[in-house]
């Protein structure tokens, strides 16, 4: 993947998260990256929007640098918490846009919906949106071994897990290598969590998530919302966005062709040109 870049943006810990974060402008971005991921998949998008903007990039709780083996709370709560305080620390009072990738999109809408009077706008890409929990269960375990096992039986994939756990290194040289279509540095990082991470925020975050409802609220609230697809892309369902917000005057819902799941590494432009559209 050409286009690919690694930010250059400073990182450190707040509280449970990890942060890159950089820019001085009067607004704010906060990315979010999805699951079995960290905030590198947005790369040097982070950067340019900080020529701009003041942007902040976390690693989200349990995954990446965010990893922590002494924690065992990764509920929709403690996801919020944490980013709460993220915010809180590196954003300030400033108004912000959140974007987010494939789960990082309930946790995005979420966050929004706890907090409309900071939030101007949200743009969900690849968002694991479906018609129904079964429905998301089915598509989800087609993506991954683990996400298969952690549905059909939970037991082996604990094991599974506590063997990527053991081995890090060796786990994540074979999930860049079973993921060719992301740059090797992210596929690489696909080890970097625990199975109570995983398993926590897959079934709060995919197949928990009132997706409909949210979108309700921040409609109500007057939170902009933009669902992105690549025509591609086998996560999530644009036509169930498109009925969930047929009648909802702040939500807008578009596919992006010749594109797949890994769209905001493979396009790192389009970000920054969502953001600049008003």
């Amino acid at each position: 993947m050409r286009n690919w870049r690694r930010s250059r943006l400073s990182g450190e810990r707040v509280g449970r998260l990890w942060c890159r974060s950089g820019g001085d402008g009067e607004s704010g971005a906060l990315l979010l990256h999805g699951l079995v991921a960290t905030g590198d998949v947005f790369g040097d998008t982070a950067d340019a929007l900080a020529t701009e903007c003041r942007v902040v990039v976390p690693d989200l709780l349990g995954f990446g640098r965010s990893l922590d083996e002494g924690e065992s709370d990764f509920g929709t709560e403690a996801h919020l918490a944490a980013l709460d305080l993220a915010v809180s620390e590196l954003l300030g009072d400033r108004p912000i846009d959140v974007v987010a990738h494939s789960m990082g999109s309930a946790l995005a809408l979420r966050w929004a919906d706890r907090h409309p009077e900071r939030v101007h706008r949200v743009v969900c890409i690849g968002a694991p949106m479906w018609s129904s929990s079964s429905k998301a269960a089915e598509r989800i375990a087609a993506t991954s071994t683990l996400a298969r096992l952690s549905i059909t039986d939970q037991r082996l994939a604990h094991r599974l897990c506590q063997f990527n756990c053991e081995h890090r290194t060796a786990s994540g040289w074979l999930s860049a290598a079973v993921a060719p279509r992301w740059p090797i540095p992210i596929g690489r990082q696909a080890s970097l969590h625990t199975w109570g991470a995983y398993q926590q925020t897959l079934n709060e975050q995919v197949f928990q998530t009132p997706w409909s409802e949210l979108l309700t609220r921040l409609d109500a609230a007057e939170v902009a919302v933009h669902l992105v697809w690549g025509d591609r892309d086998p996560v999530g369902d644009p036509a169930v966005a498109a009925e969930a917000g047929e009648n909802l005057r702040h939500v807008s819902v578009s596919t992006v062709p010749g594109a797949d799941h890994t769209l905001p590494a493979a396009r790192p432009g389009l970000i920054v040109d969502l953001l600049q559209r008003r």
